[in-house]
């Protein structure tokens, strides 16, 4: 049997009520269901992003997915750049 306790802080739970999509590279991306998304690498949040209007849950998928894409491939071109 197993004894749990409660000590009555308070935990941000919002981070648990958005939908996670998951990456190479130990990338996530959290959205709210609403219009923001979190950008996380190793639990460590390293950007964000904001798309107007409302979405479903695939729609808000493509979004990432396409951010993602874009912020990578200027990750890439910079890095052309430099060699």
């Amino acid at each position: 049997m197993f004894l749990y306790t409660w000590d009555n802080r308070k935990e941000d739970m919002s981070k648990y009520n958005g939908l996670w999509f998951f990456y190479d590279d130990d990338i996530s991306i959290h959205w709210d269901r609403k219009n923001e998304f979190d950008v996380y690498q190793k639990h460590e949040k390293k950007n964000s992003f904001t798309v107007v209007g409302t979405m479903t849950p695939k729609q808000a998928e493509q979004n990432a997915d396409e951010w993602l894409a874009d912020v990578l491939q200027e990750e890439k071109l910079r890095h052309a750049d430099i060699n």
